[in-house]
């Protein structure tokens, strides 16, 4: 099976070996533990997973016996295995399923299916909260601003505005999160090299509530590598989400974890030995160095905020959208013949009927494509329309006046 997201690929082969586990000797041997490099059978290795990860919990303390907890489902192999092994760890559990419709065309309304089926199988409950229809905007609107190339930067400090909104309005007491051992350890590296020592004692495994209106965010798979969590994901049939979000760029972490996977082939403990510095030498070191930050209540929304105007990062993002009139991306085929007759503008009508792979060029090739058209607007038809619109986004990062029609 192969999985593929944000330009990350993991591979898994199962087959039966010709030996037993290497745990129980029972069982015939059929999947590798990478941190540990030992072939087990399915069930010794979901039980090393679990162990793992209950651990973790218990150490930290987690999660309570009175505690009513949200994980905020992305459809993604993390945050899906996260709500897996806690409903079987803790089967009486006070579990709240959470999905954030961001509004971001032909992708969220395919990860809201996934989560509502993986849910009901599941028999957890499904909290939906949709943007577009509780807000008024889209994840997507942010390319009309100056965010149009760092549109995940818009989006992270929606989402952490409305963990924050749904905790309260649900009356969580812990927010649980699908930070992994790779994720927190690239985090750190990222944030060492940029010399933000405070973002690094933010990671730590879990964060108690700074103002009163917040609740405790843990992260369970604190220690756990991240292609573990695919091998289970795997084992245990876990539906993830094949297909990426069209704002999902390359982004400096990912390129550490590049550079820690290489580290991890002369050296598989290389992960664990990171964030043991950080959590046992260099975030103890940060907390007696540095002062607390000092928070005040945005003026705007009543979250918390360090900003010296009292504004947080989501309220000024949200002026932003407020001063934009056109939001058009898409248009019918009606809309689009009304459109055009009150342009002032030179136009082009571009079917993009044999032309589909213009979606997968290069930066390069892509611009030579559509250069003559740089002065015009450009309107995209394809028999696919999700195509039209990622390609309409993907012009509009790169200056373009690009938008799709559907039904030409």
């Amino acid at each position: 099976m192969m999985y593929h997201r944000y330009k990350e690929d993991f591979k898994l082969e199962i087959k039966e070996y010709p030996f037993l586990c290497k745990l129980c000797k029972k069982e015939k041997a059929l999947i590798e533990i990478p941190s540990q490099k030992i072939k087990v059978c399915k069930n010794c290795y979901n039980n090393f997973f679990e162990n793992r990860i209950k651990k973790t919990i218990e150490k930290y303390k987690m999660i309570l016996p009175q505690d009513r907890i949200g994980i905020f489902l992305s459809g993604g192999k993390d945050s899906s295995t996260l709500l897996f092994v806690l409903k079987k760890l803790y089967p009486d559990i006070n579990l709240q399923a959470i999905f954030l419709n961001l509004g971001i065309k032909y992708y969220s309304e395919k990860v809201e299916i996934l989560v509502k089926t993986f849910c009901e199988n599941l028999k957890v409950p499904l909290f939906i909260y949709n943007l577009p229809e509780r807000e008024g905007y889209r994840i997507d609107d942010f390319i009309f601003t100056y965010f149009k190339n760092k549109v995940c930067s818009a989006c992270g400090a929606i989402k952490r505005y409305l963990f924050s909104k749904i905790a309260k309005e649900l009356g969580l007491t812990v927010i649980a999160t699908g930070h992994h051992l790779d994720d927190i350890v690239s985090t750190m590296l990222s944030l060492f090299f940029q010399g933000d020592f405070l973002g690094i004692a933010k990671l730590k495994p879990v964060l108690l509530p700074l103002s009163p209106n917040q609740v405790k965010k843990s992260k369970p798979l604190y220690t756990t590598p991240e292609k573990e969590i695919f091998y289970y994901a795997v084992l245990n049939e876990i539906p993830i989400e094949n297909f990426i979000c069209p704002h999902a760029d390359k982004s400096p972490p990912k390129t550490i974890k590049k550079f820690l996977t290489e580290l991890e082939e002369k050296n598989r403990q290389i992960k664990y030995q990171l964030l043991s510095v950080f959590t046992k030498k260099l975030i103890p070191l940060i907390k007696s160095n540095y002062k607390e930050e000092t928070f005040n209540l945005c003026i705007k929304c009543g979250e918390i905020t360090t900003a010296g105007d009292k504004i947080c990062s989501r309220c000024k993002r949200i002026e932003l959208l407020k001063k934009v009139d056109n939001k058009i991306l898409e248009l019918t085929k009606e809309e689009f013949e009304n459109y055009i007759q009150n342009l002032n503008s030179d136009w082009v009508l571009i079917d993009l009927k044999g032309k589909e792979n213009l979606l997968n060029e290069s930066t390069k090739k892509l611009k030579k494509f559509f250069n003559p058209y740089k002065t015009r607007h450009i309107f995209l038809t394809s028999s696919q329309p999700e195509i039209g619109y990622l390609l309409a986004l993907k012009l509009r990062k790169k200056g373009f006046k690009a938008y799709n029609v559907k039904e030409i």
